[in-house]
């Protein structure tokens, strides 16, 4: 079975006028840093309203002129998928997205168990806080199908019982407040 690694934090920009320039840098410098290339990326801008997700070699140069013009930006994205993938939500190895909606407000980086090497979320959890204010956070390790229901329901919107409901929870590693 697959595990996930996720750190899910709801959160708050220090610098609504730069947040998007530090999660850009944030998500990059990550390839970097580990060896390797997000395949995908999904965002909404005033100008790009893709449906979906697109390939980082025909959407990062207008992700980043977005950027650089300032434009209201509600959410960003990288993902890491294999050739042939079929389900983005399911098929990632790396996760890295930053929704700063009107009601909701969150961050998730999720990456396969083990991949990249070297990966530690709290070094992740440092890096975020240099842009973002941390209200909760969480880092759990799931199965590769239950990440998304249990960041969603759990964390980001819990009702009564839902963290006694099985998502499959291999291992809580971190949690605040």
């Amino acid at each position: 079975m697959r595990e996930m690694l996720s750190l899910f934090a709801l959160v708050s920009p220090m610098d609504q006028d730069t947040v998007w320039e530090s999660w850009l840098r944030f998500c990059l410098s990550q390839e970097e840093r580990f060896g390797f290339t997000f395949t995908h990326l999904g965002c909404e801008t005033a100008s790009l309203h893709p449906d979906g997700i697109r390939t980082r070699s025909r959407y990062l140069k207008k992700l980043e002129a977005s950027v650089a013009r300032g434009e209201r930006i509600e959410h960003m994205g990288f993902y890491l998928l294999p050739k042939g993938f079929r389900q983005a939500v399911f098929d990632f190895r790396v996760y890295l997205g930053l929704a700063l909606l009107e009601r909701q407000r969150y961050c998730e980086i999720t990456v396969e168990s083990g991949f990249p090497e070297g990966f530690r979320y709290e070094d992740a959890l440092a890096s975020i806080r240099q842009f973002l204010r941390i209200e909760q956070a969480e880092a759990n390790l799931l199965p590769f199908t239950q990440t998304f229901n249990y960041n969603v329901n759990c964390i980001l919107s819990p009702s009564p019982g839902s963290r006694e409901r099985d998502y499959g929870l291999i291992r809580a590693l971190y949690r605040e407040p």
